[in-house]
């Protein structure tokens, strides 16, 4: 197997698309907006990769029966000093699926997920909840400052995400609602790739169910609106929480799809399976 080098990532876009691949990251690292590998069967007119983020999601496409990659991915896959705490590995196909069922055994979870996509047909819909914050709280573009403090205090893997700050500034986006210099609720670029943003939202849970998600995912899809971005969103098919959200912002799903998860803590994955409804 061959690690392309990062002026080579291109190399897979070809494949990508024959694969009919939708999910954001590939794209992310193909493109060089985020950090990530890719190793490949052949550098100039690969049949078969391995894609790995920095942070953590892996992707694997093309031909499923090249007995030389099929070696290199079982050995790359079951080392666990190849990854960090986890690692989510995605399929380009049904056949892939199978293959890596195979593959990981027992050592991975399989987790059934659902892509949307926005209707702009509900653009009219959107229903103004930035218009309509409470007083003392405050909406805002994430700026330098605010993705600093959010890796800090909220989600340290935007880190590994986007490394600095001024590559989630040139590459990303995203907004947040402020109370008392505190955050509420948070809607940034988690992925993207040229013409289309994967959604990450978070909300504080003393803040839920009180409109301030619906606010910061409109501004969110305004922005994406105005910038001729498709936004996307991408969650666990048993998290009727964020599927509710999706629908209720003008989002359908479009694909139901399974992939593979790996943590180094099986109790942590059992506990989400529980969370989830999955049958362990």
């Amino acid at each position: 197997m061959r690690e392309l080098k990062k002026g080579e990532f291109n190399n897979i876009v070809q494949l990508l698309n024959e694969e009919k691949v939708h999910y954001t990251f590939a794209y992310a690292v193909a493109e060089g907006k985020q950090s990530g590998r890719i190793f490949v069967d052949n550098p100039l007119e690969p049949k078969c990769c391995l894609l790995t983020c920095k942070s953590g999601k892996y992707l694997v496409a093309g031909c499923t029966s090249n007995i030389g990659f099929n070696e290199f991915l079982k050995v790359f896959l079951l080392h666990k000093e190849n990854h960090g705490n986890y690692f989510d590995i995605y399929s380009s196909s049904k056949e892939w699926v199978v293959k890596l069922d195979d593959i990981l055994g027992d050592n991975a979870a399989k987790l059934s997920r659902q892509v949307f996509s926005w209707d702009y047909e509900n653009l009219s819909t959107i229903s103004k909840w930035s218009e309509r914050l409470p007083e003392g709280f405050e909406l805002r573009k994430m700026d330098g400052v605010l993705f600093q403090k959010y890796a800090k205090e909220m989600d340290s893997s935007y880190i590994d995400l986007w490394e600095t700050e001024d590559n989630f500034l040139s590459n990303g986006f995203g907004f947040c609602i402020l109370k008392d210099g505190d955050f509420v609720s948070v809607c940034n670029t988690y992925y993207v790739r040229q013409g289309y943003a994967e959604i990450d939202i978070v909300t504080k849970s003393e803040y839920r169910q009180q409109g301030f998600a619906l606010a910061t995912c409109e501004e969110f899809i305004k922005y994406c609106v105005s910038n001729n971005i498709e936004p996307v969103w991408d969650c666990d098919n048993g998290n009727e929480n964020s599927k509710n959200l999706a629908k209720k912002l003008g989002f359908k799903s479009v694909e139901t799809y399974e992939m593979h998860w790996w943590h180094k803590n099986k109790t942590f994955v059992e506990e989400y399976l529980k969370k989830y409804q999955y049958t362990i």
